[in-house]
């Protein structure tokens, strides 16, 4: 009898964690892209952009951190890095230009929206 109630709150505790909600990939076809949407376990955006059929990453590329801030926007042209990719973190903004995967130069900025810490 005891391997009974055993094998039955086995059965209780495993359906229980089995049913825990999971965000999936969001995908969408637009034109020759895939869109495509990648989400945290709390609902929030992780990262969104585009990749061709064929797997490369193409056009803008963003990601964002656990609690919904930019980190960071990139573009690609077929796989290749291009254009100027921001970087967000709580206390600086960094720009980075990209040519053909090379950087060209790169600059930081402070993050006006950085907390204040009240003295």
């Amino acid at each position: 009898m005891k391997s009974y109630i055993t094998v039955f709150l086995f059965l209780i505790f495993s359906s229980c964690l089995y049913a825990q909600q999971t965000t999936l990939p969001k995908k969408t076809a637009k034109g020759n892209l895939q869109e495509i949407t990648l989400f945290y376990d709390n609902g929030n955006i992780m990262q969104h952009g585009f990749y061709t059929n064929d797997g490369k990453l193409h056009a803008s590329w963003e990601s964002y951190n656990m609690d919904g801030t930019k980190k960071c926007y990139a573009t690609y042209n077929y796989g290749v890095k291009v254009g100027t990719w921001t970087y967000w973190s709580k206390d600086k903004i960094t720009k980075v230009e990209y040519d053909n995967n090379k950087i060209i130069s790169i600059e930081e900025f402070d993050n006006p929206e950085k907390p204040k810490i009240n003295e």
